[in-house]
């Protein structure tokens, strides 16, 4: 700890000297100090004797503790070869202040990824195995003024090879325990270099996709490494319904095809850019019938960063014979409505296989809106008198209406209609999933979204008086009354009644809409003024409001009997 000692001298009197003393730290005189002082002097008489020497009163006072943090280094950065790793970063937390103090420890990921403290024990910026198995920690122990606590953040990266080429920024941020508005903070980023394969659950393809029985398949499945680090250790396998198929033949582009059942590639290292295509020739059995759906997946094993992944293909659509498949578009729909208004989305059904078959349609809605699905018989989009509604056919396997005996490759448009309920509130909204199937083979399937958002209005009224306080009879009083609609639908018919207040009496006339004078007569302009029960009553009718409205204002006069 470092320590200076000054003095300073002031001089009283004749020959007086004032002596004071200190030690000055380097974190600042450590909290808790009795700091004391006094006044010395020394003087000498006309005849040159000295007399004893003459001292003040003590001064005293203690230093309160101030909270300091120093952390390093401020920024910390690392680069991976590979995810579902863990990257670790030491952290130095110096404690600046002028007494002992302990921090709390958080972090933020800007990707959201996992983090932990440890302790670094031996402050070799390593996280040992001991440290580890000691457990993470939120906090510092105990840490004396210009001290420090060493300790290690740990950052996972998560698997998932579409990372390759982003960073991730962690901040750290340490917080005093003695003065919790004291902290600082440290970043930690990390840039993820790995290998993955583009196209893995969906580069398998086979041809002919509908073949009859006896006759041979071929699959095929080519990928690349759009990494940049190398993919070592490639592998595929094909298990091989032997249900199905019986093995041909097999090829590869790099590395060897090693046959059997399960089928077998060695592939090896494929680096960053590279692509490998393996096939598999297959003979369908002879037994299976018509209609029968083909079914075969390629895994792909590799090793990055010293993690070996495993990923599985697509199942290509594939049948003997007979080939189903269907589509919806488009797959997401959008409408803002408002309560009781008819809500009509337009979709096209499509018989994406090889046979004609019955089209089957279903919903599932989120605010339990009922929807009636019609056939748009002229195309127009809209919902008109020329298009029929579709029903359910008895006995179908699948609940929701009938599109047609739609032709192969043929697609139908369609029109769903539902009538908005009133909502709970301004802006909710309705999710409704929209599935077409095929009637022959319900796992072939699409969905369509729509969300309906609900308008609703929200009308806020706004009263004052003025002058304001107590007044005297006679004065007459200027109300002020504002209107708004703050919701994103329209108010309609909106009246607004003003009763004439207790002991008072409204000034006939008076009444101005936005600054626009109006009078008391029935039928001449938006404001009409009665008398029920011996008391005016001011109606005024203020039409439709739209959502979001400007804030519009009524002003009227009354006077105090």
């Amino acid at each position: 700890m470092k320590k200076n000692i000054f003095k300073l001298l002031v001089f009283a009197g004749l020959a007086g000297t004032v002596v004071l003393s200190s030690i000055a730290y380097a974190v600042g005189t450590p909290a808790g100090t009795v700091i004391q002082s006094r006044s010395r002097v020394v003087f000498t008489t006309a005849s040159g004797a000295t007399s004893d020497t003459a001292y003040s009163n003590v001064v005293q006072f203690t230093v309160l503790q101030v909270a300091g943090i120093n952390s390093t280094p401020a920024t910390n950065s690392s680069t991976t070869n590979g995810d579902s790793v863990y990257v670790t970063y030491p952290l130095t937390v110096t404690n600046s202040g002028n007494g002992t103090d302990y921090f709390t420890l958080t972090a933020s990921s800007s990707k959201g990824w996992s983090y932990a403290f440890y302790h670094d024990a031996n402050g070799n910026q390593v996280l040992d195995a001991g440290e580890l198995s000691g457990g993470s920690i939120s906090q510092t122990s105990n840490v004396t003024a210009d001290s420090n606590y060493k300790i290690i953040v740990r950052v996972f990266v998560p698997r998932d090879g579409s990372l390759n080429g982003q960073t991730d920024t962690t901040t750290v941020t340490i917080k005093s325990g003695y003065n919790v508005s004291t902290t600082t903070s440290a970043v930690v980023k990390t840039t993820v270099n790995t290998a993955y394969f583009s196209g893995a659950t969906s580069a398998l393809t086979i041809s002919p996709s509908n073949p009859s029985p006896g006759q041979n398949v071929t699959y095929t499945y080519t990928l690349t490494n759009a990494g940049s680090v190398a993919a070592t250790g490639v592998a595929f396998s094909d298990l091989v319904n032997l249900s199905q198929f019986s093995v041909v033949s097999g090829s590869t582009t790099q590395g060897t095809y090693n046959g059997g059942t399960p089928a077998t590639w060695s592939v090896g290292t494929v680096n960053p850019g590279g692509s490998v295509t393996v096939s598999i020739v297959l003979n369908v059995n002879s037994g299976l019938s018509n209609g029968s759906i083909l079914s075969n997946t390629i895994n792909v094993t590799y090793t990055v960063g010293g993690n070996t992944f495993t990923e599985t293909s697509n199942t290509p659509s594939a049948a003997v014979g007979t080939v189903r498949g269907v589509s919806i578009s488009p797959t997401s729909l959008a409408s803002a409505k408002e309560p009781e208004d008819t809500v009509v989305y337009a979709m096209r059904v499509k018989n994406t296989g090889n046979a004609k078959e019955i089209l089957e349609l279903s919903y599932s809605s989120g605010l339990s809106y009922v929807w009636t699905f019609f056939k748009d018989v002229n195309g127009s989009g809209t919902l008109d008198g020329g298009d029929t509604q579709l029903t359910d056919t008895p006995g179908s396997p699948i609940t929701g209406v009938d599109v047609d005996s739609v032709a192969a490759n043929d697609s139908v448009k369609i029109l769903a209609r539902a009538v908005v309920p009133v909502a709970s509130a301004d802006q909710d909204q309705d999710v409704t999933t929209f599935t077409v199937k095929s009637g022959a083979d319900p796992s072939k399937y699409q969905n369509a979204t729509a969300t309906t958002t609900v308008n609703m209005a929200d009308v806020v009224v706004n009263r004052s008086v003025s002058p304001s306080g107590n007044q005297p009879p006679g004065q007459v009083m200027d109300f002020t009354v504002t209107y708004q609609n703050n919701g994103h639908g329209k108010a309609y018919n909106v009246v607004l009644t003003e009763n004439e207040p207790d002991s008072m009496s409204y000034v006939a006339n008076s009444v101005t809409i936005n600054n626009v004078a109006k009078t008391d007569a029935s039928g001449d302009d938006e404001v009409t003024v009665t008398t029920v029960g011996g008391k005016k009553v001011i109606s005024i009718s203020l039409g439709t409001i739209n959502g979001l409205s400007a804030v519009g204002t009524i002003k009227y006069k009354a006077t105090i009997h």
